[in-house]
């Protein structure tokens, strides 16, 4: 059994409980030792990755820049230069290590989980650039981190390959998240383009922008009439018509489905598209707190599908 696993049920047996502040320090000091492990030597060898990552940050903090401003000129101070020359050179040097890199300073300033997930996503951005000669690097620190993500639930995210890219998205119930979102998210990489509405759902709730949830609902909804469509092999998958739920009811009845699962997923799935219409297309008022909801039943409803399909 994976020590991660062992070390959360010794505390779910014991009710060994952290508060979030603990829980972030922990997971914090564990994702150091792990990108220093997986990492840290490809850092500081190849310190234009760590240039990539760093241009990255700047530009998401836009902070106020440093500009070059007139001062004394020191240039004809000899005595001290030689001073300093010559403390340079009795000096013993140390060799560089991931303590000098830009990725260490900031996962370490990282304050929350939000900070703390922003400076990884910049991270595998920058590995990304250099891919082929990452990805194998890529692919162990991305397994690390699930296991680490299992010790502290309340501070930790989600974390996924697609392709080339790994993304970094917000955690909700973790059961849900890993059963639901991280199957569904997988089963998808035969549908691309349901795949593609579905991660852009989750891109906006990621980012906080309540502004945008209309946008996500609609993603949503485009990324299960896509993957009705294809799965079913109808022409036009509007949630509502008859050619799509006689399709459904056919597919439901060859794959040994009761017949009350069938009738309550075509139900569901009409009073679905009636939420849609009225949120989205007549912008009728809705609660933030139905959005989790609504990515997780859509989740639900493809996770059937693609489940059967396989």
């Amino acid at each position: 059994m994976e020590i991660e696993k062992r070390l959360k049920d010794h505390y779910k047996r014991w009710n060994i409980e952290f508060s979030y502040e603990e829980e972030f320090a922990k997971f914090k000091n564990r994702i150091i030792r792990v990108v220093d492990k997986h990492v840290g030597n490809y850092l500081v060898k190849n310190p234009a990755v760590d240039r990539h990552f760093y241009a990255t940050v700047i530009l998401h903090y836009a902070e106020e820049p440093r500009v070059k401003k007139s001062g004394p000129d020191y240039s004809q101070c000899k005595p001290i230069q030689d001073l300093i020359g010559s403390m340079s050179t009795s000096l013993p040097s140390t060799e560089e290590g991931f303590g000098n890199t830009s990725v260490y300073k900031f996962i370490k300033d990282s304050t929350n989980s939000q900070d703390l997930a922003s400076t990884l996503q910049f991270l595998f951005w920058a590995l990304e650039s250099r891919h082929d000669e990452t990805k194998d690097i890529v692919s162990r620190l991305v397994i690390e981190l699930k296991k680490l993500a299992l010790l502290s639930p309340s501070a930790s995210f989600q974390i996924h390959i697609e392709g080339k890219e790994v993304i970094l998205y917000p955690c909700g119930d973790a059961f849900l998240d890993e059963q639901v979102i991280d199957c569904t998210l997988s089963y998808l990489d035969k549908y691309p383009q349901a795949a593609k509405y579905f991660q852009e759902a989750l891109k906006i709730y990621q980012g906080g922008d309540t502004n945008q949830y209309r946008n996500l609902l609609d993603n949503l909804r485009f990324s299960l009439e896509q993957l009705l469509k294809k799965t079913l092999e109808i022409e036009k998958a509007g949630l509502n018509r008859k050619e799509l739920k006689s399709a459904l009811g056919e597919r439901f009845t060859q794959k040994g489905l009761h017949v009350q699962v069938s009738n309550l997923y075509v139900h569901l799935l009409i009073t679905y598209d009636e939420y849609q219409n009225r949120t989205v297309k007549h912008d009728e008022k809705f609660s933030l707190d139905e959005v989790e909801f609504m990515i997780y039943l859509t989740g639900i409803f493809m996770r059937l599908i693609l489940q059967i399909e396989k």
